[in-house]
Formats: structure tokens, sequence, C-alpha cells
């Protein structure tokens, strides 16, 4: 009994050294591994580790051109999600203030005409335009009379002349301080950033003058 406690005494010292050389060769291991991982890399490769003794890792070891594309990815995934929040929050909004055009017979300058929460929940602001007014008589016409460049009759309190590059011909239209008309004809002089109305009066295009409006499109 003796003998075989001495025995098992002198085996400790041997295991001890064992375990000592091992975690060495382990460290000397990780040692290189340190060395062979580009000096970018060596963080990024770190996260992907545990128990380097043991070499055992918990996911791919990424590269830094692999990060920044899952950086990347992700932003983009979140700029999805709030993209698609805005527009149901804006859907929300429109089903709420409905846009309901009120084409009125005579066109005059109103405060009431403004760009309340339906327009602007469902319309584009185009900015300012310059508004001048136009009737069918030779004068402002040119001798197209009534006749518009859709084919339709021009028709006070519905019917503008536009540039169709800035206002795609047959769209809704909202002018501040005069109400809604449809982009319907065209004109020589219309160009870019205004619009001409149509009167059925000639007097009153010249007592109406010219003008400066916010206008919004309302085909979205």
């Amino acid at each position: 009994m003796h003998f075989k406690k001495m025995k098992s005494l002198l085996c400790l010292p041997a295991i001890a050294l064992c375990a000592t050389l091992s975690m060495g060769s382990a460290s000397a291991h990780d040692a290189n591994i340190s060395r062979n991982i580009p000096a970018s890399d060596t963080s990024v490769a770190s996260i992907g580790m545990i128990s380097s003794n043991e070499q055992v890792a918990i996911g791919l070891v990424r590269t830094t051109e692999e990060m920044v594309r899952a950086r990347e990815e992700l932003a983009a995934r979140k700029e999805a999600i709030e993209a698609a929040k805005i527009a149901e929050e804006q859907a929300a909004i429109q089903a709420a203030n409905p846009y309901t055009p009120n084409y009125q017979r005579i066109v005059a300058y109103s405060p009431a005409h403004t760009a309340n929460q339906s327009i602007t929940a469902n319309g584009i602001d185009l900015g300012k335009f310059k508004i001048t007014f136009y009737c069918a008589c030779e004068q402002c016409s040119g001798g197209y009379g009534n006749n518009t460049a859709t084919g339709t009759k021009c028709t006070e309190g519905r019917t503008i002349a536009v540039d169709p590059s800035v206002i795609p011909l047959g769209s809704e239209v909202f002018i501040e301080g005069f109400g809604s008309f449809v982009a319907e004809d065209t004109g020589g002089a219309i160009k870019q950033n205004k619009i001409d109305i149509y009167l059925s009066d000639h007097d009153r295009c010249y007592s109406l003058g010219v003008a400066n409006a916010n206008v919004y499109l309302m085909n979205k």
C-alpha cells in the first residue's frame, strides 16, 4: 500500500509537465496563426474564435471586405424597412384625406384655395409657377379657338395650358389661389414653369394679369 501511494505521487509531476507542454504548444500555434493573419484582419478574425487552445471556431472567420458587405446589406435592409413604413404611413394619410377636384365655373383668385392636407398628401409640390390667362380669341389663341391640344373643348375652371415636359398632358393640377384644373392644352409661349389658365372672357384675362403660385401635380 505504501509503495502504491508513492507511485501515484511520482506520476503527478509528469502529468503536470505534459499539461504545461500542451499549453505551450497551443500558445505557439496561436502565435503562428496571428502572424499569418494580415494586420487589418487580425481583430476581425479574432471575433469568430473561442478556446484557441483547442482551435475551435464558433463561426466563419470573416475578412474585412466580407464584414463591409455584411454591414452594407444590413443598412440596405434597414432602409427598405424604413421606406416601407413611410409608404404605409403616407397611404394612411391619403386614405384619411382623399383628393376631390373642384372644378369651379368662374376662375378668380381666392385665399380659400390653399394647399391643405388633402393636397399635400396626394400631390407633388412642383414649386412656384408664373400664372397667366388666355381665352379663345385670335389674340390669345392664334386662331385655334376652343380646341385644345388634347382634343377637348376649352372650359373655364378646368382647362390650363402647360409645358408637357414639366406637366404631362391629362394631369390633374392644383394651383394655390385658383383651385383645381386639368392640363389639356399647350402654347408656344408656355415653357418650363409657366401655366396659362383658360378664361371665357378676354377682358378678365387682362384684369387678372400675372400671378405667381405654388403648383401641385395631383397624379401620383
